[in-house]
């Protein structure tokens, strides 16, 4: 009896100490956030926040990384608006005994499998707050028009600096739509801005976002013991809200319903990754 509980408490040491430590180094990496925010990431949750009437962004992104960059200008526009997301993601044990090059390579890769996002669910407002179908086809293209040849995932040897790839994907929001997807690497961030290259639509005819208006930054950051994921959506000179044929559409929480979804798929990306 004795044996089961000095075992039971060195378990619960052990689990608090690993908190300690997340909580501390997500402290050193966001030191602007509330503690109320420390916890929510600890907890396995997502905090985000708009630029929409003067709300303030930058402190959900760790200072000097690409994203954050991008963060400080989105912040200071002066027209459209953005939403930020940011959340923290344990390793698992496969990813926490790799060295940091090769868990970044492990990373990249899992982040470029956008084949993976075929069948990606949503929480839909209009569906009485249920999951609903969100992608219905994800995959990279030879060229930024042709829709006749769609690629494979790519899988990289060695991490590049930089690169672009085409995408297209239909989804149940606004049709099918090509991306360009722009990847900044550095030893311990992934930066992928996806822009629009083709106007999104309501109802696969009315125009909610023009060609070129739509950013979506994605960034993952290494941590000791974990990763900071971070997500920015911005869309230029458009009010937040459209109407359609008598219908509002409500931008920001369309596009973070889709940001929500996104940071959920990759976490199932990782735990792909734990289970190989």
């Amino acid at each position: 009896m004795k044996k089961r509980i000095l075992v039971f408490l060195l378990v619960c040491f052990w689990f608090l100490m690993g908190v300690f430590a997340g909580n501390e180094e997500i402290k050193r990496a966001l030191p602007r956030l509330s503690q109320s925010e420390y916890q929510e990431l600890l907890d396995g949750e997502i905090v985000d926040g708009k630029t929409i009437d003067g709300g303030q962004i930058l402190h959900y992104f760790v200072e000097g990384t690409e994203a954050a960059k991008q963060a400080s200008l989105a912040q200071q526009a002066d027209t459209g608006f953005s939403i930020a997301a940011v959340s923290y993601i344990p390793y698992g044990p496969k990813l926490k005994a790799m060295d940091i090059q090769s868990r970044q390579l492990a990373i990249f890769n899992a982040i470029r499998a956008i084949s993976t996002q075929e069948g990606l669910t949503y929480i839909s407002w209009r569906a009485g707050n249920k999951p609903k179908l969100l992608m219905e086809k994800s995959a990279y293209m030879e060229n930024e028009k042709d829709l006749n040849k769609l690629l494979p995932d790519p899988v990289a040897t060695e991490l590049p600096l930089s690169v672009q790839s085409y995408v297209f994907q239909r989804d149940t929001s606004f049709g099918g739509n090509r991306y360009l997807h722009t990847y900044k690497n550095s030893e311990k961030e992934i930066f992928v801005e996806i822009k629009n290259i083709s106007s999104m639509k309501v109802f696969g005819i009315f125009t909610a976002v023009p060609k070129d208006q739509l950013t979506i930054n994605m960034s993952t950051y290494q941590l000791e013991d974990g990763l900071i994921l971070t997500a920015l959506t911005t869309i230029a000179d458009r009010k937040p809200e459209v109407s359609v044929l008598g219908i509002t559409v409500d931008l920001p929480s369309a596009f973070k319903r889709r940001i929500t979804a996104l940071q959920n798929w990759f976490v199932d990306q990782l735990n792909r990754i734990e289970t190989r």
